[in-house]
């Protein structure tokens, strides 16, 4: 089904969406504030989502957010499935809600791991499936003509598993209700996120960190028997002595 722009437009830029995403960013502050590297890339579901991560220790980060279908704008165009970076390229990869729109999320998954670095970190934010903003995103994207995907963390989990991208913890930063609540910037997300009830709310948050390559080992050669002396003169001291 074709999505119009401005209805797509409309679904991220709703009020309580805006806080929620807040709310994601927010809680990502005391993680990347212990990650470091040269390079880092953010990819967002749509481009009015905001954009300033929280302070971190990433040289260069690349932003890119979700256009239409499998299509990704930023600093640079390309696709989900076929992002233009080399291998290993990114010590930091983060992405809020940017695979929900996609309908190939292992493909997508393997592009992740493949510009990944070893022992990079992937931070990873999605709609909680079970959750309950489910009845209220489902009017919201029938409002929005437009599907999503959704995906739990444990779903995420698996898939990355089988990339050799290990999950170290889920949270679930979100919030139980879909409202708009004024949060000044630098505030700590509130109590609502330690409550025993928020795996049921808005959303979830996957922190994972690629295994490092590890050498395979070689079998030495036993030369007694693959290379088994034979004594004898060369050949070219059998030329000299005739």
């Amino acid at each position: 089904m074709r999505v119009d722009a401005r209805d797509n437009q409309v679904f991220h830029d709703h009020a309580a969406m805006r806080e929620l995403f807040r709310r994601e960013l927010m809680a990502l502050a005391p993680i990347l504030s212990g990650i470091y590297g040269n390079q880092g890339l953010f990819v967002r579901g749509h481009a009015l989502m905001p954009c300033d991560l929280p302070p971190h220790l990433i040289g260069c980060l690349t932003t890119l957010s979700h256009a239409k279908r499998d299509q990704m704008h930023g600093d640079v165009r390309c696709r989900a499935v076929h992002l233009p970076f080399a291998n290993e390229s990114f010590n930091l990869f983060v992405a809020q809600h940017a695979y929900e729109q996609c309908d190939r999320l292992q493909d997508c998954i393997e592009e992740i791991a493949r510009v990944l670095a070893p022992e990079g970190i992937a931070l990873i934010m999605g709609f909680n499936p079970l959750g309950t903003w489910r009845p209220w995103l489902a009017w919201r994207t029938r409002v929005a003509r437009q599907s999503l995907h959704l995906h739990s963390a444990q779903s995420w989990r698996r898939h990355l598993l089988r990339e050799r991208i290990d999950t170290l913890q889920i949270r679930f930063p979100g919030l139980l209700l879909p409202r708009a609540r004024i949060t000044s910037p630098g505030a700590p997300p509130g109590n609502e996120t330690r409550n025993v009830f928020a795996r049921f709310g808005s959303s979830w948050l996957l922190l994972a960190r690629k295994r490092r390559a590890t050498l395979t080992p070689m079998r030495l050669r036993d030369r007694n028997k693959e290379f088994g002396l034979q004594p004898g003169l060369l050949s070219g001291a059998r030329r000299a002595r005739a």
